[in-house]
């Protein structure tokens, strides 16, 4: 049985609407840096002032003056000595990232000024969209922090934790952007003949496969999962990657929004048990081989697999073990009086 600490609420603490409002400008944020991907992708991009940079730098204003607006909200309060401390449980981090955020965003302009415009990997790679992700990363992830320090209940709805869970969401969407060559579904995997093609996309199988499983391991080893999670964090990953290509791999979405319903489910079944149950371990194996076994079956079927089933039965297997020793490693300890 799960015994809670009930901690004094800080007064710094602010409700589940303001963070929803967070999220809602770190989605505007988000939505506008998948769209200049696309531009870069797709050769659009020729100088620094354009429509999708608009996009993205007015949603990170609109996120900077939030979370102004929340320390300001405290700081006339009258309770805080310091803006510092008037800064809202959870967001300093987040005010850092938007000052570090504003330094990329000046840098940005002066590098494509002076170096031109990059595509491809090696936009992904540029110093200075690197100190935007930095940025944005650092953003996004306050409303976790703030509503995994402010929220009790052990089993909230997913209501509840909605804003918490777009945190993660929006952060995993963040980083498979910038892993977006090692993400599996926009790989031409049916082409992958030579020794060290095969060898490069199995290494892109186990990076999204991360970046797939370890959000709910996370929810999970706070909270017990809500209904919806593993769908939700799946098909948002697979809808944003998708724009990066018109949405002609939409594919994906189907394959994840079958295997998060799966995955719900499974998880359902045995919510009531401690994380650390060893069926949770089972889930997390199971999850990657079905979403891979999806996978495989929809090239075998509409494209061409030349795979032996070494190779695509390996790799189904593989991820599944990788995914289960990384829920080993992240199932909370269990604490027991002698």
């Amino acid at each position: 049985m799960s015994v809670l600490v009930h901690m004094p609420q800080s007064k710094t603490n602010i409700g589940n609407f303001k963070h929803t409002i967070t999220m809602l400008m770190g989605m505007w944020l988000i939505i506008g840096l998948f769209i200049d991907g696309f531009a870069h992708n797709h050769g659009a991009v020729e100088t620094f002032f354009t429509p999708w940079h608009a996009i993205l730098y007015s949603g990170y204003l609109a996120c900077a003056v939030w979370i102004f607006y929340l320390t300001y909200q405290n700081k006339s309060r009258g309770i805080h000595a310091t803006w510092i401390q008037a800064i809202p449980t959870g967001y300093k981090l987040g005010v850092a990232g938007v000052i570090i955020f504003f330094l990329g965003g000046l840098g940005d302009m002066y590098w494509h000024t002076v170096f031109g415009i990059e595509k491809n990997i090696a936009a992904l790679l540029s110093p200075t969209h690197l100190i935007l992700l930095t940025g944005a990363l650092m953003i996004l992830t306050s409303p976790y922090r703030a509503i995994s320090h402010a929220e009790d209940e052990v089993s909230p709805t997913f209501r509840q934790l909605l804003p918490a869970l777009t945190s993660i969401a929006l952060t995993f969407a963040v980083m498979a952007f910038f892993l977006m060559y090692a993400w599996s579904f926009r790989q031409n995997l049916w082409m992958a003949r030579e020794e060290d093609a095969i060898a490069r996309a199995v290494v892109d199988f186990l990076t999204t496969t991360m970046l797939l499983v370890l959000p709910v391991m996370m929810v999970l080893r706070r909270w017990k999962l809500p209904f919806g999670t593993a769908t939700y964090f799946f098909v948002f990953q697979a809808v944003l990657m998708a724009i990066l290509d018109s949405f002609s791999h939409y594919g994906s979405i189907v394959i994840l929004l079958i295997s998060g319903i799966a995955a719900d489910l499974m998880f359902r079944f045995i919510k009531q048990l401690e994380a650390s149950d060893w069926r949770y371990k089972i889930v997390f194996f199971v999850i990657p081989v079905l979403i891979w076994g999806l996978y495989f079956a929809d090239l075998s079927i509409f494209h061409t697999l030349d795979w032996a089933p070494e190779l695509w039965g390996g790799t189904m297997f593989i991820c599944g073990l990788c995914s289960l020793g990384l829920s080993i490693l992240a199932a909370p300890m269990v604490h027991r009086k002698s």
